[in-house]
């Protein structure tokens, strides 16, 4: 009996491995993720790969602290004194322990803010370039509206909790992106370890990166991490290989390192780019006025590349042209333009053009009246 039940183990055994060989992509299914809010993109066009409730608005933590570093870069130089204020030295922990009256260049600042999350270093940026924290948080969100983050706004510049601060998994992959943009900013969110020159200490600190990806992932290049009671854990984080870079953002995980992990090793592995529009096809007729040929192809002027997955995204293609058009026309002129969506999400807009010079009708006359009928 013994011997019957380890073969029929050993036939469901093999028929498992046959059937991922010839459908590898049942091999490719995403895994668990722990948290309930999360979303992976592409590093390039930002499009959505696997996303669960990315849009819901909630407490995100200290990853508010990288729309803080991108305003102090936009508005100050690295090298510049700040001078702590009382205000900053009552901030609740993380704090790095910075007192009234004490002065740091905006350099040392943003180490410790992005670095360890030092709370109390955020204030001191934020009070440095717009005088007061609440005034920096206005900009704050001015920005992130500005970059697309619709579902984010911000009361300070820290990321502790308020009722009316918050952001959303899919905005912070857009405001991750934009951070991974600015190479100075780039190179701090993937530094391990580092020197804090704290100015109540003779010898430099030694502080450590929060994000734990970094030297445990292979790849992994940032972004920040959160956490409070309101938000739970929250990790920002990226990752590039042979290179492609993809964001991973997770919101109250109970293991955060492990499913921006696993979200990123299934974007590298189970993703692949597809054309859903070729230049050299022609994707549109319009009605050409004042020639023997009545129809005029347009082309789009660049290919556009979709990522999928096993679950290829709902795409859709959504055109604006001019339907009647009169020569003279230039070849490559401009007649309209071509937007890919992938689950809604703009992916890229191309323009639609036409290949070849059109010279305009002999008959002037004729032109005149076939003009006047267009209109």
């Amino acid at each position: 009996m013994i011997k019957i039940r380890n073969k029929l183990w050993a036939v469901c055994v093999l028929t498992i491995i046959c059937i991922v060989l010839i459908n590898p992509s049942l091999a490719a299914a995403l895994p668990y993720i722990n948290s309930p809010y999360y979303c992976l993109v592409d590093g390039k066009s930002g499009q959505i790969i696997v996303s669960r409730q990315a849009d819901e608005m909630r407490p995100v933590a200290s990853t508010t602290k990288m729309m803080t570093a991108i305003l102090t870069v936009e508005y100050a130089d690295t090298a510049e004194i700040a001078v702590v204020s009382s205000n900053a030295q009552r901030t609740p922990e993380y704090a790095i322990g910075l007192r009234e009256g004490q002065e740091l260049t905006v350099a040392e600042l943003l180490k410790a803010a992005l670095i360890c999350s030092a709370n109390d270093a955020a204030v001191v940026l934020s009070e440095h370039i717009a005088g007061e924290e609440r005034f920096f948080a206005h900009l704050m969100s001015k920005k992130a509206f500005v970059l697309g983050a619709f579902n984010t706004h911000f009361t300070n510049a820290s990321g502790l909790p308020s009722s009316d601060h918050y952001s959303t998994a899919y905005d912070l992959t857009r405001i991750g992106r934009y951070l991974l943009d600015n190479e100075y900013l780039q190179e701090l969110v993937a530094t391990r370890q580092t020197q804090f020159h704290h100015p109540g200490y003779r010898k430099p600190m030694i502080i450590n990166n929060t994000n734990s990806l970094l030297g445990t992932f292979r790849g992994a290049d940032g972004i920040k991490t959160g956490t409070t009671n309101a938000a739970g854990k929250c990790l920002v984080a990226s990752a590039t290989r042979d290179n492609r870079q993809l964001i991973a953002v997770v919101l109250r995980s109970g293991n955060r390192s492990g499913d921006c992990a696993a979200l990123l090793e299934y974007g590298f592995n189970s993703s692949k780019l597809v054309k859903v529009v070729d230049k050299s096809v022609p994707f549109k007729q319009i009605n050409l006025l004042g020639k023997n040929i009545p129809y005029l192809d347009l082309y789009p002027k660049d290919d556009i590349f979709v990522w999928v997955t096993e679950n290829s995204p709902d795409i859709q293609k959504k055109v604006e042209v001019r339907y009647l058009v009169s020569p003279p026309l230039k070849a490559g002129e401009k007649l309209g333009t071509l937007s890919v969506y992938a689950d809604n999400q703009l992916v890229q807009s191309t323009d639609l053009i036409c290949r070849e010079a059109v010279k305009p009708d002999g008959n002037a006359l004729r032109r005149f009246l076939q003009n006047l009928r267009a209109n």
